[in-house]
């Protein structure tokens, strides 16, 4: 590997694809995964190494850097941004493998490793060298699986009494099969079909018991600006692309040369833009504050920008002419996508606000 690049350069770099990546969103929902030339486009710019470590042949990126990344991918496309988070994840939760595992996921020269951490889709025995998975396995919510070299599963240690201890196995994405499953209201452009697979064989050094919660081995101050860049972007895109439609295209049911000139238009536009000053604020704050090391704290504000992203992306949508349904424009696709995005346990509000909750409430 040469020099890494500089961070001016990482920025440019991901400010340059985002034409290609909204050139490309159709064509994403119509695969039902990310269009090939957006995932080479990533790889070419070096942006899906930004989060490795340099050991890795990574640029190590501070967050500040990874959140101007990811928030200019997310602006472009929100579902190339997810699969985005999704590999740089799934890299540090990789870790946790055994070395001679990690040298072969990094044999590649552009490693992507999918992963499904939140259930266990799989029992697996200890063999002679290893394991096998007991009847087979599945996975569902695998987003990224199509371009995936690795998946990183969790599965469940058999123990002698029955018992089962949670662990990690990573298995070369060709040795499993991707079911045709993924028929959704909007994100369907991440690929997040379901895996499985039969009573394969894990060697040993693939397969590391979990030691407490998977997000425990995540970075939070990566997490925070990976998460809050994808709400930030898509309302960053939203708000963009309206204001474009506002000062082109007339309002006349409204008398309007143009549906700048409406006072409806001007406080859709007011409202949306005041959601994106303020997930900017918190992500400025999430990154030098040391509050945002609390997960739980982390979790519902989190939320609450997907929250006030959604929120704005409605409020252009609903100012928005007839036109604007078809499947071809931008904002629609938005409103489908953050909604989607909103009901990942994560993001969830009805999830992280409950469990945040629970301290408050405490004390």
């Amino acid at each position: 590997m040469g020099q890494a690049p500089s961070s001016e350069e990482l920025i440019g770099r991901a400010a340059s694809l985002v034409p290609l990546l909204r050139r490309n969103a159709l064509e994403g929902e119509r695969l039902r995964r990310l269009p090939d030339e957006n995932v080479r486009a990533l790889e070419e710019a070096g942006l899906l190494r930004i989060a490795l470590p340099v050991a890795r042949g990574g640029y190590g990126a501070d967050p500040a850097v990874l959140a101007k990344v990811m928030t200019s991918i997310a602006s472009g496309c929100a579902a190339t941004a997810w699969v985005t988070m999704i590999y740089n994840s799934v890299a540090q939760l990789a870790e946790l493998l055994p070395e001679a595992a990690l040298a072969e996921i990094h044999a590649d020269p552009h490693p992507k490793v999918a992963g499904v951490f939140g259930m266990t889709g799989a029992v697996v025995d200890p063999v002679d060298g290893g394991y096998r998975v007991r009847g087979g396995g599945r996975w569902p919510f695998n987003s990224g699986c199509h371009h995936a070299t690795w998946d990183l599963l969790r599965v469940g240690i058999a123990g002698p009494d029955g018992t089962t201890t949670p662990a990690f196995a990573a298995a070369p994405m060709a040795e499993l099969t991707i079911e045709d499953d993924w028929h959704v209201m909007g994100a369907a452009a991440t690929g997040s079909h379901s895996v499985s697979c039969g009573e394969i064989f894990l060697p040993g050094h693939r397969v590391a018991p979990m030691a407490g919660s998977a997000k425990g081995a995540l970075r939070s101050d990566l997490g925070v600006a990976q998460s809050v860049s994808l709400p930030l972007g898509m309302a960053r895109h939203a708000l963009e692309a309206f204001l474009d439609l506002a000062r082109s295209q007339g309002h006349p049911h409204l008398g309007h040369a143009r549906m700048a000139d409406a006072p409806a238009v001007q406080v859709a536009a007011t409202r949306a833009a005041v959601n994106v000053k303020l997930i900017e604020a918190y992500q400025y704050w999430a990154m030098t504050s040391g509050e945002a090391s609390d997960p739980a704290l982390a979790a519902a504000t989190q939320a609450g920008c997907v929250r006030l992203a959604r929120e704005a992306i409605d409020t252009l949508f609903d100012a928005c002419p007839s036109s604007e349904i078809r499947l071809d424009r931008p904002i629609q696709r938005l409103a489908r996508d953050i909604q989607t995005f909103e009901h990942q346990h994560s993001f969830s509000p009805f999830v992280a606000f409950e469990l945040y909750g629970r301290t408050l409430c405490q004390g």
